[in-house]
């Protein structure tokens, strides 16, 4: 394949991976968990054809990057790594609320109050 080809099968991975990106968001907002898992894994998919793409050029020696595709891919990285923090800030929400609504049962409300064999009975009937 000549340089020309490689570069334009490089610039058709980046447009994918942000329509992947787009279609990701969308999912997010949209909050329907089969359309998140969906997208996320059309989106692991785009990542791994272009690794495939990207190792090719590399290989046939495409010139270093354009600035124009050089800010695409730091877009590209940035809309990554906000969708991340926003996993994580969703999953550490997600954690503290089952924490207040299922203790753990090793915790003591009551201290030694809770102890008593009336209270464990009672404990155990609302679990």
């Amino acid at each position: 394949m000549d340089r020309h080809s490689v570069h334009d099968r490089v610039l058709a991975r980046v447009a994918d991976i942000q329509s992947c990106l787009d279609a990701l968001d969308a999912a997010f907002v949209s909050a329907d968990p089969i359309q998140i898992e969906a997208q996320s894994l059309r989106f692991q998919k785009s990542l791994s054809e272009s690794l495939d793409v990207f190792s090719e050029a590399a290989r046939a020696g495409v010139a270093p990057l354009s600035p124009e595709l050089r800010q695409r891919l730091i877009q590209v990285q940035t809309r990554i790594q906000g969708q991340q923090a926003a996993v994580h800030q969703a999953t550490g929400s997600l954690g503290r609320t089952l924490g207040a609504l299922f203790p753990d049962q090793s915790s003591d409300t009551y201290g030694s109050l809770g102890q008593s064999p009336a209270a464990r009975a009672l404990n155990n009937a609302y679990r």
